[in-house]
């Protein structure tokens, strides 16, 4: 059995060129046979595609870094921070009424 896939080059994006025929082994021509099996009102072609983007979508998100945890602060530190981070604040000038208008914000549209 064997696959017409479109030829897949990574540059930014996945751009599509030209199409290749891919062999598959004695294995994953069993595999494909057991998925077409269980869902038969699909095509090898949409298995396999399928297939393909979960995995290149496990390999992005593994890539990522993992986001720290934010620390969990007690009643009295949080508002320790805050008179922390505000403590200058008193001397950032005020902005004019004008600088988000309506008017400003929607000008590109119609």
């Amino acid at each position: 059995m064997a696959l017409l896939l479109g030829h897949v080059r990574r540059v930014l994006v996945f751009i599509y060129t030209t199409a290749m025929e891919v062999p598959l082994t004695p294995n994953g021509e069993g595999l494909l046979r057991a998925v077409l099996a269980r869902h038969p009102g699909r095509s090898p072609t949409e298995v396999v595609e399928q297939a393909l983007a979960e995995r290149i979508e496990r390999e992005a998100a593994s890539e990522l870094p993992a986001m720290p945890q934010p620390k969990k602060l007690s009643p009295e530190e949080f508002d320790s921070w805050l008179a922390e981070f505000t403590q200058f604040s008193s001397q950032i000038p005020p902005m004019p009424g004008e600088t988000f208008s309506r008017e400003m914000i929607y000008q590109d549209h119609d």
